[in-house]
């Protein structure tokens, strides 16, 4: 095991990232208005859920002929990325290693791109998980979390990691 899998995650070292209240309903409907607007312009349809900063759905969507893995999916990243205060995809290089594999007792908790913790001020509101496709999962995720207000720091890191290409952000 390489060493950075033995290492814990700065977000969940002290003074990294706390949990708050803030999110609504009027501002969890206007995330997925604008994720299903840009899953449309992918092409794709998928399923959404917000969850809250503990983790309970908010909000859900399933867009027409989203395939139905995508339900379990997207609700389970919006709960792994709450309880990770990370992206969901920031988990697969540690879980692939063995370094995180301890955790994965836990049988809602998703390693796949697509799901990224709803921060404010360096506030966790909540969380959002997208799933139906690959890559366009992070697209949508960041139109629902622009439309939110929210950071879209960890979204440009994805897509760049995902594509190589500092320019599609």
């Amino acid at each position: 095991m390489n060493e950075a899998a033995n290492s814990t995650p700065a977000a969940w070292k002290n003074e990294s990232l706390s949990y708050g209240p803030g999110l609504t309903l009027d501002i969890a409907k206007k995330m997925l208005e604008a994720g299903e607007k840009e899953a449309e312009k992918q092409g794709v349809p998928m399923s959404m859920a917000i969850s809250d900063a503990a983790g309970n759905l908010m909000a859900f969507s399933r867009m027409d002929n989203a395939a139905l893995f995508s339900i379990q999916i997207a609700l389970d990243k919006a709960f792994t990325t709450v309880f990770g205060k990370m992206p969901t995809g920031s988990f697969a290089g540690q879980y692939c290693s063995g370094g995180l594999v301890p955790l994965f007792f836990h049988e809602r908790w998703i390693t796949f791109p697509g799901g990224f913790p709803m921060i404010k001020n360096g506030v966790i509101l909540g969380g959002i998980g997208v799933s139906g496709g690959i890559i366009e999962d992070v697209y949508v995720a960041k139109a629902a979390l622009e439309a939110g207000g929210f950071s879209l720091d960890e979204v440009h890191a994805a897509i760049v990691a995902m594509t190589g290409d500092a320019q599609k952000k």
